[in-house]
Order: C-alpha cells, then structure tokens, then sequence
C-alpha cells in the first residue's frame, strides 16, 4: 500500500484521483493546515490583538483552515463537484461586516496556506509562513516608515482671544520653533478664547512640554489637548 508522505506528493506531481492521496498522507495535510491555522492565530494575538475590537476572530481560524483545506482537497478531482459549488457560492452572500482592514490580511493569510495544503505544496506553506512573519515584525518595530507622511493625532490649543491678538507672533512663533512638524488646520475665534488646531506625525513629550510652557507665558490659563488618530502598535 503506497501512502507515504513522499516528495512527489508534496509536488502533486502523479496524483490523479482522491484514492491516490491517501489516508496517511490526507491526515498530515490535515494536520498541517491546522498547525498553520493555530500560528496564524498566534500571530493575530501577538501582533495585533492589542489593537483589534474585541471580536475574536482569531478563534475562527483553525476551523476555518481545516474546512478551506478538506473542501478543496475533494474539489481537484472532482469537475462535476467544483461547478456545483461555484454555482451554490454564487447565490451565497456573506454580509458580516468586518471592520478593520487587518482582519482581511489574516483571513486572507490563513485561505492561502490552506490552498497550499490543499495542493500538497508543503515547501511553499513554509515560505508563505517565513515571509508573513517577516511582514508582521516590519510593520510592529519599524513605525517611522510606514508612518512618515501619515499624521498620527491632533493638537488642539486653547488661549485668550486677547491674548493672542497681543501676542500672534509669540504664538506663532512658539508653535514654528517646536520640534514636532504642526500642520495648522482650523482657527476658531471666539469672544474670550482662540481654539487652534493642529495635526502632527510625531510628537515626544518633550515638545509638548515646550510648547504648553511657552504658551503658559502667554496665557497661564492656556490649555493643551492631544488627540491621536492612529493606534499605536
């Protein structure tokens, strides 16, 4: 009984039919796409489970890599089989919405290293893993690449309309020698406090700290708020 869990297999090279797979051999793709799910679970958590909604996607994976790997493991050698459930997937609509991009990469990510099982392409589901991994430790430590021209919050100052028509150049000033690169949005003037508003890609508390106490000589009462728009990873 030839059911060994060879190279040729891990090709799909000389399989015809589902009997030439195997039960063994069936059983360790199994087995491997359910690794894989479980990881990519680990990686949902460890990367970006500080940072999702609460909606514990991840628990969905290794279901969802079992069934994605058994449906298409029968679907390649069966035509009849593949066309019917084309036309059932057709009229099937899904309107779970999913509400953070992230989400789609890794349930993306977990349908193609289920098809590689499902292909019996073995070496490949590695390399899918090698790479995705890399991917997730690029975007979690290198932050200033992906965020050089993306503004990450917004600083909103409030001052004495008197004040600041007395002082405008000290203000202005103020806020063009800080370190941090302030974009002004919006100006409200009102009868006793001027709101301005600005947004920023960076902003250490050290600039903050400059920037409140230069305008605490202006204005004591001054005030700062930081809002930011981004999550931090």
């Amino acid at each position: 009984m030839e059911s060994a869990f060879n190279l040729k297999m891990l090709s799909n090279s000389g399989i015809q039919k589902m009997t030439d797979v195997g039960l063994v051999p069936f059983l360790l793709l199994m087995l491997a796409s359910l690794l894989a799910s479980l990881f990519i679970s680990h990686l949902y958590v460890r990367f970006y489970g500080s940072r999702g909604t609460g909606s514990t996607l991840h628990r969905a994976f290794p279901l969802l890599g079992l069934s994605i790997t058994s449906i298409f493991i029968s679907l390649q050698f069966s035509i009849p089989l593949s066309l019917g459930l084309l036309g059932a997937l057709s009229i099937v609509r899904f309107r779970t919405p999913i509400k953070d991009p992230e989400e789609v990469g890794f349930i993306l990510l977990v349908i193609a290293t289920s098809l590689t099982c499902a292909t019996f392409n073995i070496p490949f589901l590695l390399l899918i893993m090698l790479v995705a991994i890399i991917g997730l430790v690029v975007l979690k430590y290198d932050k200033k690449f992906f965020r050089r021209n993306a503004n990450e919050g917004m600083l909103i100052l409030k001052i004495n309309s008197q004040l600041y028509e007395k002082s405008f150049e000290g203000v202005l000033s103020a806020i063009s020698s800080n370190p941090a690169k302030l974009v002004a949005d919006s100006i409200i003037e009102e009868e006793e406090t001027t709101t301005l508003s600005y947004s920023f890609s960076t902003l250490s508390d050290q600039s903050l700290i400059a920037l409140k106490g230069a305008l605490k000589k202006i204005d004591p009462n001054s005030s700062t708020s930081v809002f930011y728009t981004q999550n931090i990873l």
